[in-house]
């Protein structure tokens, strides 16, 4: 059984993800059915339909084990036609780095588009601010103007107190020259 954090596109955390809801070896992803790979939290159908391509090609890189002692002598009497055909049967060391290649392709595609969608998210929460930031902005634009408008209008109140006190004052003042004309 290989553990499931030697499979290919298989990191410490996503390990820690698939043991923590059953999946601890390559053989069991690869035996567990597309759905319910799917139902694991953050695992979407894409990345599970890589990670089970990916793990049953690694299922099937997987040396098989060798002869027992008691087969020993079974495999004296095989024929050397039967030896040549069990050889062709197995998979070429060309066929095995082609595989692997895939695989390491496949995980970089799938690293990337996590990557991506990363980015994409960094993307929308910066949206997501400047905009609540540019509404901000505008009420304070907003609340700076209300503000002017009432200074505004407190400052033109007091000068028409001062002018009237001033006007009254005038006024008093001919109203005494008057009273002394006469």
């Amino acid at each position: 059984m290989t553990p499931i954090q030697n499979m290919r596109g298989v990191g410490p955390a996503l390990a820690r993800h698939l043991r923590a809801h059953g999946v601890a070896t390559v053989e069991e992803l690869a035996a567990i059915d597309d759905g319910d790979l799917c139902r694991i939290p953050g695992i979407g159908e894409r990345r599970a339909a890589v990670l089970k391509r990916v793990a049953l090609m690694e299922e099937e890189t997987v040396a098989e084990p060798g002869p027992d002692a008691n087969s020993a002598d079974d495999e004296k009497t095989k024929s050397s036609s039967v030896q040549a055909a069990d050889q062709d049967r197995s998979p070429s060391a060309s066929e095995l780095e082609m595989k692997a290649r895939l695989a390491e392709a496949e995980a970089a595609r799938l690293a990337a588009e996590i990557k991506a969608a990363k980015a994409e998210a960094k993307a929308a929460k910066a949206k997501r601010k400047a905009a609540v930031l540019a509404e901000e902005f505008a009420e304070a634009r907003i609340k700076a103007k209300q503000k002017a408008k009432k200074v505004k209008a407190k400052a033109k109140k007091a000068i028409e107190k001062e002018k009237a006190k001033a006007k009254a004052i005038l006024d008093a003042k001919a109203a005494e020259k008057k009273k002394k004309r006469k």
